[in-house]
């Protein structure tokens, strides 16, 4: 949670418990059991607060304030947390976690077969994440859609009569199967899951990023009413990985 909506979550709490400052609403909270309920709400945002000190939250969890029989004692001790936690904000005690980029798997195994593919996935991986690390993430997923694609099409291309005879491989007018090349990413997770290189759960989830991928297509990303955040790509980042994992241990 970003320090701005912490400060505004913060504030509306304050204003909720008390008149000003060291006038609790007491009144307001008929029990015990709804003056723990905000401190928990409190804690729970003081907690997902990158770089913010935990000590804020640790100090509250050892208070004997919050375990006496008084709804005024706990809703000013509260308070006084909340007012200190808020002052810290403001003045921008909190620090940003850096960003890093992950350095892609070793996925030489898969790659191999064509020369040169290897550095252009590993470019793509890096530039999945420095799109998601400045919000671009449309590009991020449609990039790492671009990776599982690429590597789906490798591990095919490794072990091509095996894709050929798998009762998922697409067949056209003429009944023939067409170049592996020529297939698209959904053919492909179904080709890896019907071979085993992909688990079947695993195809599923692959299944979720290619359409998110298929935001390529402005069309599409209109028809669909996209609207990726950073939970989308925390998610997609699972599944490529995941995905990953399981072609190498297929090779």
């Amino acid at each position: 949670m970003e320090a701005e909506q912490a400060l505004k979550m913060l504030n509306g709490i304050l204003s909720e418990i008390e008149f000003s400052a060291g006038v609790s609403r007491t009144d307001d909270f008929g029990s015990l059991r709804a003056v723990d309920a905000k401190v928990k709400e409190t804690k729970m945002i003081l907690s997902s607060v990158p770089g913010l000190p935990q000590t804020f939250v640790s100090d509250m969890d050892s208070d004997e304030n919050f375990e006496v029989n008084s709804r005024r004692v706990r809703l000013e001790t509260l308070s006084e947390y909340i007012r200190s936690a808020v002052k810290f904000l403001k003045a921008g005690g909190v620090t940003r976690p850096k960003k890093q980029i992950i350095a892609p798997p070793d996925y030489g195994k898969i790659t191999a077969i064509m020369p040169g593919l290897q550095e252009v996935i590993d470019s793509r991986w890096r530039e999945a994440q420095r799109c998601q690390h400045v919000q671009a993430y449309t590009g991020a997923i449609i990039l790492m859609g671009s990776v599982l694609e690429a590597l789906l099409l490798c591990r095919a291309n490794s072990s091509p009569d095996k894709a050929y005879q798998s009762a998922k491989a697409p067949k056209n007018k003429m009944g023939k199967v067409p170049a592996i090349q020529d297939w698209n990413l959904n053919t492909l997770i179904e080709v890896a899951v019907d071979c085993g290189w992909l688990k079947s759960d695993r195809g599923k989830f692959s299944h979720a990023l290619r359409e998110s991928r298929n935001v390529v297509h402005p069309w599409v990303h209109v028809t669909t009413r996209a609207n990726f955040d950073e939970s989308t790509c925390l998610t997609s980042w699972e599944v490529l990985k995941a995905s990953v994992r399981d072609l190498m241990e297929s090779m």
